[in-house]
C-alpha cells in the first residue's frame, strides 16, 4: 500500500475511529484514558463516537481531539484535519435545513397573507351590499312622503269645493244663526270646569285628613348597642326596614331608632350590651358562642 492510499484512508477516516483504533492497538480502556485525560468516560466514548454537544464550543472540541492524539502517539494534525472535515460536513446539511425552514414558513406567510386578503375582500364586498341595501330602503321611504305632500293640497282644494254654498242673507239673520254657536260653546266650557273643581275639593279633603293619618303612626324608640369585639348584627324595625346589616368592630357604640317591635339577630350575644328607650336589656338568658335571634321589647 502506498503513501497516498494510505492518506486517502485516513481522511477517509473520522478522528474518532482513529483514536479508537490506536487505543485498541495500545492496549488501553476507555478508563484508563479518561483518568489519562481527566476526563469522564462518557466524554471519551462520544469523542469516539463522534457525538458532540451542541452547548459545547468546537474549539473546545478540537482541543479534546488533540491531547487525545498526543496521549496515543497520533499524528495531531491528521486527527485535526479529519474533525475538521467532519464538522464541516455536518455544518452542510444543518445550512441546508435552515434554507428549507426558512423556504417552508416563506410558503406559510405567503398562504396566510392570501387568506388575509381574501377575508378583507369578502369584508369589503358585504359592505358595499349593505350600502346599497340602505339607500334602497332610504328611497323606497321617500317615494310615499312626496306623494302625501302632493295629494295634500288636492285633498283641501277638494273639501273646500264639497261645501255648500249659502246664498246671500241679511247681516241681521247671520247673527240670529250664529248666536246659538255662542251658547254652545259656553256650556261646553262650564262643563269643562266643574271636573277641576271636583278635584280640588277632593285634594283639600285629603289634606285636611293628612294630620290625622300622621298622628296615628307609632312612636319610634331608641336603642343603643355596645360591642366589647367584633360581632354580626341584623335589625329591622316593625316597618320592615333593615336599621342595621354586618360586622361591627369592638369598641364601637352604635345608637339606633325605629318603629318597635325590633327584629334583631346577633353572631356573639355575649360580647353585646344594649339598651332598650334608656334601659338595659337583660343578655344572660342568651348561650355564648351562639346566634341568637329575639325581639325587642323582649317578650
Amino acid at each position: 500500500m502506498t503513501d497516498e492510499q494510505v492518506a486517502e484512508q485516513t481522511q477517509a477516516m473520522g478522528p474518532g475511529q482513529m483514536l479508537r483504533e490506536a487505543r485498541v492497538a495500545k492496549g488501553l480502556t476507555v478508563e484508563d484514558v479518561a483518568n489519562r485525560l481527566n476526563l469522564k468516560s462518557s466524554n471519551v466514548q462520544d469523542l469516539e463516537a463522534e457525538k458532540f454537544d451542541e452547548r459545547i464550543s468546537v474549539t473546545f472540541i478540537r482541543g479534546y481531539y488533540k491531547n487525545y492524539a498526543k496521549l496515543l502517539d497520533v499524528p495531531q494534525a491528521d486527527v485535526q484535519q479529519a474533525f475538521d472535515a467532519l464538522n464541516a460536513a455536518q455544518k452542510e446539511p444543518a445550512k441546508l435545513q435552515s434554507f428549507s425552514r426558512k423556504v417552508a414558513k416563506q410558503a406559510s406567510d405567503d398562504r396566510l397573507m392570501m387568506v388575509s386578503y381574501v377575508i378583507l375582500a369578502i369584508i369589503l364586498a358585504l359592505v358595499v351590499i349593505w350600502w346599497l341595501q340602505q339607500s334602497n330602503t332610504s328611497a323606497t321611504e321617500t317615494v310615499p312622503a312626496s306623494s302625501t305632500f302632493t295629494s295634500a293640497p288636492q285633498t283641501k282644494a277638494s273639501e273646500q269645493s264639497e261645501q255648500p254654498v249659502q246664498p246671500d242673507m241679511p247681516v241681521e239673520e247671520q247673527q240670529v244663526v250664529e248666536q246659538p254657536s255662542l251658547d254652545v260653546v259656553r256650556s261646553e266650557d262650564t262643563s269643562a270646569v266643574e271636573p277641576q273643581l271636583v278635584d280640588d275639593t277632593t285634594a283639600l279633603a285629603a289634606e285636611a285628613s293628612l294630620p290625622e293619618l300622621i298622628g296615628e303612626l307609632p312612636a319610634q324608640v331608641e336603642l343603643v348597642f355596645q360591642f366589647s369585639a367584633d360581632c354580626w348584627v341584623n335589625i329591622m324595625d316593625a316597618t320592615g326596614e333593615a336599621i342595621a346589616f354586618g360586622v361591627k368592630k369592638a369598641g364601637r357604640t352604635m345608637p339606633v331608632s325605629g318603629v318597635p317591635p325590633f327584629e334583631i339577630t346577633l353572631g356573639a350575644p355575649d360580647v353585646v350590651q344594649i339598651q332598650y328607650d334608656g334601659e338595659a336589656v337583660d343578655m344572660t338568658g342568651f348561650p355564648k358562642g351562639r346566634t341568637a335571634k329575639f325581639n325587642l321589647p323582649l317578650n
